[in-house]
């Protein structure tokens, strides 16, 4: 797991978007490739394997845990790159986003539109517009897609 995969994952745990099974992969993982730790082991060790006594060991494994905030612009970020590098579909990859920061409020201090209050209302708008297209309207979801590379490139040069 890269640094970048790390964080990430991280973020995800302090974003609420991870399950007991989650953490117990992350420390499987850690410990195959050799990485080890009293934290690792007790996470797989632990019994019964629940959130309330996986999580707090997995919080002690990290230094330091970044703020709620941080954490979903860096989820946004993470999953931005992976559309403007045009190598995913952005459909998939925008739920996935949303799925990730679900429980970051999109409509909360919002200027004009949701998402406005970490810049993707444009992704926002363009991701539900697609329910707008015919069912059998390949250039027109062609066409959201590189609207969505686009504005994801305009985002991380942004932000």
């Amino acid at each position: 797991m890269n640094e970048e995969n790390e964080n990430y994952f991280i973020a995800k745990y302090v974003a609420g978007a991870c399950k007991t099974d989650d953490l117990i992969n992350y420390a499987n993982y850690k410990l195959n490739n050799g990485v080890y730790s009293d934290e690792l082991l007790d996470i797989i060790d632990a019994e019964p394997k629940c959130w309330g006594i996986v999580s707090p060991i997995f919080e002690r494994l990290i230094a330091q845990l970044p703020s709620f905030e941080d954490s979903i612009n860096l989820i946004i970020k993470y999953h931005l790159k992976l559309i403007a590098s045009e190598k995913v579909d952005p459909f998939i990859q925008f739920r996935q986003l949303l799925n990730d920061i679900n429980n970051f409020d999109l409509y909360e201090n919002v200027a004009k539109y949701a998402g406005d209050n970490v810049g993707i209302e444009h992704l926002y708008g363009l991701y539900y517009a697609r329910d707008d297209l015919d069912v059998n309207d390949n250039d027109g979801v062609v066409e959201i897609s590189v609207l969505m590379q686009e504005r994801s490139k305009k985002w991380l040069s942004e932000h």
